[in-house]
């Protein structure tokens, strides 16, 4: 392997999202020399700039007093805990809901836009959001540049780039350096198709989640769980990654006007509503789903308390109800169940709770097309599980810190809606502090070693006739669809896990390539399929269905065995499973189940 570039740094930080900027700040700020890594360019990078229609964005949470006089600090960390139903770490939790408050107004202090209160009787807007029992979502404005977190990264760019971060674009890093478990740099293809390396005192991943194991997601196609591969197979343990969470997403709307009324991800206050979820004969498949307990108009209004799918409370129906009809092949032509809005009765209906963005004012109307259909499917949002830190970012390898999304501790089996984008900044403040402090008196070490260990895995790629790169992440999908979005059962995904294992031990080896560019989908296919082995692997040990994992043959929470996490490792180069407990500090928590 010709290396044809070298580079040093003390802290090198990989990915451009809010977790991978907000961490690259914390470190030049603290005197380090910092260079970023990006696929893309920064402020293209990453989840972070999703595209989101209208002028309101994502949200932040945080207690600081815009939720109202009953909101703290720890009514925030008890929400955290009580969404997290026993597999988030106490302690992450604890200064994740401490912190949120001062981060937010250090980004405010940098020219971060917020939506600003209607009424002008707080500094900021604030509603609710997923699993949050007081309204301290703060809105944020979407902009075309920045998506749905607006202005964000670009008033953090602009700071680090004054500091005189090098930023190096079109880079994808295919592995980690790591001699004697101490991670000292990373092994990279350019934009030119070049081998180059990176040499730091320090690594940070800030590489997002991995979505792009399902045929939908809101994350762009360059989040392939690159992050948890290389850190799992250099020695990191991950955890809680059958916590994946799903959304209703509009994918078809039969009336223009309808469409620019109703939220691309179908939230708020037109599930209360009561609209007929209908499969292709017309029939209301929820109708007769719903068990004697509960009510459609139940599921409907709990839906309004979280948009992502969970299976803890009478929403699930809602979910469930899509997912069996479209595996059944009763559902749309679209590929997904159509939802009627035609015999809603407008002048009777129930509001929700305010979310994180303004209501609007006047009267709700759905247009004047006499078709009010619109058809929905689900798509992939974000992981709540990932690499194990503790509460500075730190992995298991020195050296090695994870933030954002790549990370598992601030979450658990459901997260608070705003919470993740909250938890990247804090976490990232922390990591790229405490990475700057690590990487102080570090020589580089030359990972000999460690390009052999990289130089033996690419051996392994063999260009030949076998399906392409494409062709496998297709069947990776329709796997996913077929077995791990919403509900699962043992026999789907036993019939996943094996597939999947020989698409990682043959197919995708085998799949061609002309040059190393090429080689990058490959490599990054492999990262996917990887992900998903352990994905699935997690939710077919877990016999029971807690919060975003729901198993068909285990239908409840089973807190007597279950109430532990799956933590994965590689140990003498084999998979390793350990289950065990995040910290819980259960006389300081009042966990609601």
């Amino acid at each position: 392997m010709k290396i044809s570039h070298n580079y040093f740094s003390d802290v090198l930080v990989v990915g451009g999202g809010v977790a991978a900027t907000r961490s690259a700040l914390a470190a030049i700020t603290s005197g380090a020399k910092t260079t970023m890594v990006l696929k893309k360019s920064l402020g293209s990078s990453g989840s972070t700039n999703w595209p989101r229609k209208g002028i309101y964005g994502s949200a932040w949470q945080a207690a600081d007093g815009c939720g109202g006089r009953d909101d703290s600090p720890d009514v925030h960390f008890k929400d955290i805990m009580n969404a997290a139903l026993g597999m988030a770490d106490a302690k992450l939790a604890k200064i994740l809901s401490q912190e949120s408050p001062d981060r937010l107004e250090e980004l405010e202090s940098w020219g971060f836009d917020l939506v600003q209160d209607p009424e002008n009787k707080k500094p900021h807007y604030s509603g609710y959001s997923c699993f949050a029992s007081q309204p301290r979502a703060h809105g944020m404005k979407a902009n075309s540049q920045g998506g749905h977190t607006g202005n964000l990264i670009d008033v953090m760019s602009k700071r680090i780039k004054n500091y005189g971060a090098e930023i190096h674009e079109s880079v994808n890093v295919i592995d980690l350096l790591v001699e004697d478990n101490i991670c000292n740099g990373v092994l990279c293809i350019n934009g030119d198709g070049e081998f180059v390396k990176y040499n730091s005192g320090a690594v940070i991943l800030g590489t997002g989640g991995a979505a792009q194991i399902f045929p939908l997601s809101t994350t762009p196609g360059d989040i392939t769980g690159d992050g948890y591969a290389m850190a799992i197979r250099v020695g990191a343990s991950l955890t809680n990654l059958e916590f994946m969470q799903y959304m209703v997403r509009t994918i078809y709307s039969r009336s223009k006007e309808l469409q620019q009324v109703l939220d691309s991800q179908v939230g708020g206050t037109f599930w209360t509503l009561n609209p007929k979820i209908i499969d292709s004969t017309g029939k209301d498949i929820l109708v007769d789903l719903i068990p004697e307990k509960s009510t459609v108009e139940e599921s409907f209004e709990m839906r309004t308390h979280h948009y992502p799918f969970s299976s803890r409370d009478a929403s699930k129906w809602i979910d469930i109800a899509i997912q069996r009809c479209i595996r059944s092949g009763m559902g749309s032509n679209k590929g997904g169940v159509s939802v009627d809005f035609s015999e809603v009765d407008l002048s009777n209906i129930q509001q929700s709770r305010p979310q994180h963005s303004p209501p609007n004012s006047g009267p709700i109307s759905l247009g004047k097309d006499p078709i009010k259909q619109i058809d929905v499917a689900h798509s992939a949002h974000a992981v709540n599980g990932g690499i194990k830190v503790d509460e500075f970012g730190s992995t298991d390898i020195k050296g090695l810190f994870a933030v954002g999304e790549t990370v598992a501790g601030p979450h658990g089996a459901d997260r608070l809606g705003g919470g993740m984008i909250s938890q990247s900044s804090v976490f990232g403040a922390r990591a790229g502090k405490q990475a700057a402090k690590f990487s102080k008196g570090s020589d580089h070490i030359k990972s000999s070693s460690s390009i052999d260990r990289i130089t033996s895995r690419l051996s392994k790629f063999n260009s030949s006739n076998g399906p392409n790169y494409y062709e496998v992440r297709k069947k990776l999908k329709s796997l996913a669809a077929e077995n791990l979005i919403v509900e699962r059962n043992q026999k789907g995904l036993d019939k996943m896990y094996d597939e999947v294992e020989e698409l990682i031990q043959e197919t995708i080896l085998n799949a061609p390539y002309g040059n190393a560019k090429a080689l990058l989908k490959n490599l990054e296919t492999e990262n996917l399929l990887m992900v998903a082995k352990l994905m699935v692997g997690s939710a077919r040990l877990r016999k029971e269905s807690r919060g975003s994992h729901c198993r068909s043959d285990y239908p409840n929470i089973d807190n007597a065995l279950w109430d532990k996490s799956i933590f994965w490792s590689f140990k003498d180069e084999k998979l390793h499973c350990d289950i065990k407990k995040f910290r819980q500090k259960h006389h300081v928590i009042n966990q609601i189940i």
